[in-house]
């Protein structure tokens, strides 16, 4: 048996207890042999902080929250927050011991650059969680974390673009770099692709199971094959977690699961495993160009080909211990926090929908 197929068979093993140990208010054993660890957390109420917390501490860790305690201030009553701010408000953190900070909040490379020079020599490693953006345009299918090629901005020190403005990847490279130059090989840089989970924002995952919740023929842009790489935001924060505890040093592409999903069984998998009794009907994207000046924007990979964000390889997160779920299995968790979500935003009306898939198949018949 090949190594990949060995690996292939422990990650579908080892799902179920990393699923069991993402969710909130789990109990899971500490790591045999690991001890305790402090960990402060840059962030901690956004999307994945709340996934690290809860697995961390089911795991015995102590958490320190750093934020300006603005989003969710309540959300976790009985966890140390320090209150200040990326933005030179960093006092609250000094003086302060830690074995480990894990940085969610940071998108300007001053900011990495500030709280990497402060908290050296009070923390062992510094992880950061940066985002396959941060990869150029060059970006190839065979590349991996140490070919690729960084995307780059014509003036670094620039901050006048939006957090998720056109130059986000390329921030996200400089806060790498930042990081790198003041821990070294204690620095480790995460690379995450598409997250979703319980608590993702973004209308990629959460759209089509709103949908298909209603049971409903669906239109789905694009063509059929296209590679779609999703990774649970609590596999990826639970993987995160080990690392501290096991050691790790530089960039990780957290890109998931082991082999890249096609569109028509990623979505056909999720209907059936959530019980919908949706129909799923694909349309070109020419077509609904032609037809609409509103272009969806719900799903953009379905409009793009198979490009090289959508099959980043993952092998040194896997050998890193990096495990999967099945997509199904996260589907069903958002479901069951979606209770009462309406039509969500960012794809065609259902007026308009209907009206698109009964002249598709007049026109397809």
């Amino acid at each position: 048996m090949s190594v990949k197929t060995s690996r292939r068979s422990f990650i579908r093993s080892a799902s179920a207890a990393g699923a069991l140990a993402s969710l909130p208010g789990s109990v899971f054993a500490q790591a045999a042999g690991s001890k305790a660890l402090d960990i402060l957390i840059l962030g901690g109420t956004g999307f994945i902080g709340p996934h690290e917390i809860n697995y961390a501490r089911s795991r015995g860790h102590r958490i320190t929250m750093f934020n300006r305690g603005k989003t969710a201030p309540d959300m976790f009553p009985d966890v140390e927050a320090l209150i200040g701010d990326r933005d030179d408000q960093l006092d609250s953190l000094k003086g302060r011991d830690w074995d480990a900070v894990i940085d969610n909040s940071g998108f300007y490379p001053r900011h990495a650059r500030l709280s990497a020079e402060l908290l050296y020599g009070h923390v062992d490693h510094y992880m950061f969680v940066s985002s396959i953006s941060a990869y150029g345009d060059a970006l190839a299918v065979d590349d991996d974390e140490f070919s690729a090629r960084y995307a780059v901005m014509d003036d670094p020190s620039d901050e006048s673009d939006s957090i998720y403005g056109p130059t986000y990847g390329a921030r996200k490279a400089l806060c790498e770099q930042e990081v790198t130059k003041v821990f070294g090989d204690k620095a480790i840089n995460i690379r995450p692709g598409i997250i979703t989970g319980t608590g993702d924002p973004t209308e990629r995952l959460r759209h089509w199971l709103v949908r298909m919740q209603a049971g409903n023929e669906i239109l789905v842009p694009g063509a059929e094959d296209l590679p779609v790489q999703y990774i649970d935001a609590g596999d990826m924060s639970g993987w995160m977690v080990r690392m501290l505890e096991e050691g790790g040093s530089g960039p990780y592409n957290a890109a998931g699961a082991e082999d890249p999903y096609r569109a028509r069984p990623l979505l056909e998998g999720i209907r059936d495993a959530t019980g919908s009794e949706s129909t799923l009907t694909w349309v070109d994207w020419e077509w609904i160009r032609k037809e609409v000046s509103n272009v969806p924007s719900y799903a953009p990979w379905y409009g793009l080909g198979p490009i090289p964000f959508m099959q980043v390889s993952n092998d040194r997160a896997l050998d890193a211990g990096l495990t999967f779920r099945p997509i199904e299995e996260t589907a069903k968790d958002m479901i069951a926090a979606l209770a009462g979500a309406v039509a969500p935003e960012g794809g065609l009306d259902l007026k308009t929908e209907a009206a698109l898939l009964e002249k598709w198949h007049s026109e397809n018949t």
